[in-house]
C-alpha cells in the first residue's frame, strides 16, 4: 500500500512536499486525494444538508435528507402515506435542492421509509449524561426504636432493619 505522499503525488500528478512550513491541513490533503480519485467534493452538499428546512420551505416537514448516491438524493419519510405523496414531489423536491446549490447537481431522488434512521439536518444526540454516584448512607442508628410499640409490625421490621445494618 502507498503512504499518503505517493498516493496525491500519483494522483495529482504533483508530489507532496514532505516538509514545509506550515502544517497541512487534513481537509484539503483528503479533499485532493478524494478529487485525484475520481470522487466528488462532499463538503458541496454540506449547506444543503445544515439548511434544509429553508430549501425545503414547507416540504421539509415531510422529506427529511438521508444523502446521496452520485448523483441521486436520498429522501427519507416517516410512513407509506408519507413516501407516496414524496413519491409526486421529487421533480419539486430536485428542483429545490438544486436552486439552494445553484447548480443541477441531483439528477433524481430515492425515496424510502427513515427506519430509525438519523436524517442529515438533524444533529447527532447528546451523550447520555453521567450518573451520580451514590452518596454513601450512615447505618440505621435505631434511636427512634425505644420510642415505638414494640407489638407493632412496623416496629418489627424496623428493628430487623437496624439490627441489619450494624452487620
Amino acid at each position: 500500500m502507498k503512504n499518503l505522499y505517493e498516493l496525491y503525488a500519483s494522483l495529482n500528478g504533483t508530489p507532496l512536499p514532505r516538509r514545509c512550513k506550515h502544517p497541512w491541513a487534513a481537509r484539503i490533503l483528503l479533499e485532493n486525494v478524494l478529487r485525484g480519485m475520481g470522487m466528488r467534493d462532499q463538503s458541496a452538499l454540506r449547506p444543503l444538508w445544515e439548511h434544509w428546512d429553508m430549501a425545503m420551505g414547507p416540504l421539509a416537514g415531510m422529506a427529511w435528507p438521508l444523502g446521496h448516491r452520485e448523483r441521486t438524493l436520498l429522501i427519507g419519510g416517516e410512513d407509506a402515506m408519507m413516501l407516496q405523496e414524496l413519491h409526486f414531489l421529487k421533480a419539486e423536491i430536485l428542483e429545490r435542492a438544486n436552486g439552494f446549490l445553484g447548480r443541477k447537481y441531483f439528477l433524481d431522488a430515492h425515496v424510502s421509509l427513515l427506519l430509525g434512521r438519523r436524517p442529515l439536518n438533524v444533529p447527532p444526540a447528546s451523550p447520555a449524561p453521567q450518573r451520580r454516584h451514590r452518596q454513601e448512607l450512615p447505618p440505621p442508628s435505631g434511636k427512634y426504636l425505644a420510642q415505638m410499640d414494640p407489638a407493632s409490625p412496623v416496629t418489627r421490621a424496623y428493628a430487623r432493619f437496624v439490627r441489619r445494618g450494624r452487620h
